[in-house]
């Protein structure tokens, strides 16, 4: 049974990636000569785990295959709902929420501020110290790349 839920996990895993390369190769990620903005390259690394130059976004622990924020979280940051986990909504609005952040199953959790969530994105850990669940990976992000992650954050509706 376990085997079986591990052959699942990898092929929605696969089916995902595979999914992100056929947005990438229809451009719906936008040209790469378009990324003079910063939310613009905050996208760019959101939707495909990879820096704007093409090369990938260094990271420990998460999913054993490559993915993007956009991968388990939705194109929009509200979060999916998988076989295996269920992604919160990470867009800025919701995790800086003063009521605090609106969890998948309707309870408030902690609010972030900026140097929360960038200790969530980078070191795995929650707005109270928690480490995050299993599926997230610790990206290793230069300043520039967490500010650019940062302003796409901010800008999703």
């Amino acid at each position: 049974m376990r085997q079986r839920g591990l052959l699942l996990a990898g092929l929605i895993t696969l089916g995902l990636g595979v999914a992100g390369l056929a947005l990438l190769s229809a451009g719906a990620l936008g040209p790469r000569a378009a990324l003079d903005e910063p939310a613009a390259r905050g996208a760019w690394i959101f939707r495909t785990g990879t820096r704007p130059d093409g090369s990938p976004l260094p990271y420990s622990g998460g999913m054993m295959m490559r993915l993007s924020c956009a991968d388990c979280h939705g194109p929009d940051g509200h979060g999916l709902r998988t076989p295996m986990f269920i992604s919160p909504d990470i867009t800025y609005r919701n995790l800086t929420d003063p009521a605090g952040m609106l969890e998948p199953d309707g309870s408030r959790g902690s609010t972030y501020t900026d140097g929360l969530i960038r200790r969530a994105v980078v070191q795995g850990v929650d707005a109270e110290g928690k480490p995050l669940a299993w599926p997230m990976p610790r990206w290793r992000l230069s300043e520039a790349e967490w500010r650019d992650l940062l302003a796409y954050l901010k800008a999703l509706p």
